[in-house]
């Protein structure tokens, strides 16, 4: 640390330099994230109010307020009613979240164990290892589509099932699991039955908006029980931002940590944090406020128009093929003879392509956020062309 500091304008260059390393957004060649540039007015308000604290809700009534009414409104956006929640630090806060409620609220299993698709994202396996074994994944298999083997995911289910997961946008396709499905399956079992929609769920309800035939996946079906779904994703709010969204307002009660020595007085909640950015509660409420559903159709339909656009443009490559057919703004390429992923995705990063690659299921995965146009995939369906001439696939 230095004894005197420097002046503004001397910080500036030195960071200035110093993040000359980060990508950018609207340089097109992130095309392997979730994530995209936030709106600017959320931004703005994101900043100005940074120092409220939600881990202090007593402090901070009207944030706590807001808070709470944002919650109740993307939950009627979810096909909910009186849905209580909160706004995490993503996605993945939220999924262990659900995961602890469901073994908290059945005492009774010695050995609790929570069933997940193969597609489920990382944040399951790290609840499990945060949990040090007090919970155990099951996981079931997929199929040649990369879909959901639901013979197999009921098979799993056993007397020591406490919870079980569906995904509404898989993080390498953006499959859609069938949730109504399961939720037939876990009927009168006194299981707790947790929706993935981190990706899907600010994408899924204007998709219905644009027409396309979206299959049930919110709290629409009824033993859906709590949902994820991340604002600083397709809802474009302030990263990170994340939400958990949950049906039974009794829950908090009965398995919620209380916190009795806060200056604004005691309260419950479900967090793995303490300290919460007030900031990202106010930033988007106001998104939604300012967007409106129309503002949001109008992104996912830009979003999907390019999606398409670039599923053309892959067919036109000889030695490659799209993974799936695209549910949403999400599209996994692998090549004709199942090899050589590996070394497309090196030679695509010496081209500056940030692309996501899956490597137990052989593909790349490209996401079609706001920030990509069609010179952009244009420029990169080229390169991927010429990058497999060269590799003779």
């Amino acid at each position: 640390m230095l004894r005197e500091g420097l002046k503004k304008s001397e910080i500036i260059r030195l960071l200035e330099k110093k993040l000359s390393l980060d990508y950018s957004y609207e340089s097109g060649y992130i095309l392997g994230s979730m994530c995209s540039e936030p709106i600017d007015f959320g931004k703005e308000l994101y900043v100005k109010y940074l120092s409220k604290n939600l881990g202090d809700p007593g402090l901070f009534q009207g944030t706590a307020a807001l808070e709470k009414e944002l919650i109740s409104e993307i939950g009627m956006l979810f096909g909910g009613k009186d849905i209580i929640g909160s706004i995490t630090t993503g996605g993945t806060e939220a999924n262990i979240m659900a995961m602890r409620i469901a073994k908290k609220l059945r005492p009774d299993i010695e050995n609790p164990e929570f069933i997940v698709p193969r597609s489920a994202h990382v944040s399951f396996d790290k609840g499990e290892d945060i949990m040090c074994g007090g919970i155990k994944l099951r996981k079931a298999n997929l199929d040649k589509n990369f879909k959901l083997d639901i013979h197999h995911f009921e098979s799993l289910i056993n007397k020591n099932t406490c919870g079980v997961l569906g995904i509404a946008g898989t993080t390498s396709l953006g499959i859609v699991d069938p949730i109504k499905e399961i939720g037939r399956i876990i009927e009168g079992k006194d299981i707790f039955f947790h929706v993935d929609a981190a990706f899907g769920g600010f994408v899924l309800p204007f998709l219905s908006e644009l027409g396309y035939q979206v299959p049930p996946w919110d709290f629409g079906v009824k033993q859906v029980n709590s949902i994820t779904a991340d604002p600083h994703k397709m809802g474009l709010g302030p990263i990170p931002t994340g939400g958990f969204f949950l049906r039974d307002s009794s829950v908090m009660n009965r398995v919620g940590f209380d916190i009795p020595y806060l200056a604004g007085g005691n309260f419950k909640h479900f967090h793995l944090v303490g300290t919460r950015l007030g900031g990202q509660v106010i930033a988007f409420w106001a998104i939604l406020k300012y967007l409106g559903i129309e503002g949001f159709v109008k992104i996912v339909k830009d979003c999907m128009e390019n999606t398409f656009y670039l599923v053309k443009l892959i067919s036109e490559i000889k030695g490659i093929k799209l993974a799936a057919t695209p549910e949403m703004n999400i599209l996994g390429i692998t090549t004709e003879s199942g090899n050589k992923i590996n070394e497309i995705d090196e030679e695509l990063r010496k081209r500056n392509w940030m692309v996501g690659k899956f490597i137990d299921f052989n593909l790349i995965r490209v996401v079609i956020m706001p920030h990509v146009n069609q010179n952009h995939l244009l420029k990169f369906a080229n390169e991927l062309e010429d990058i497999t001439k060269n590799l003779k696939i």
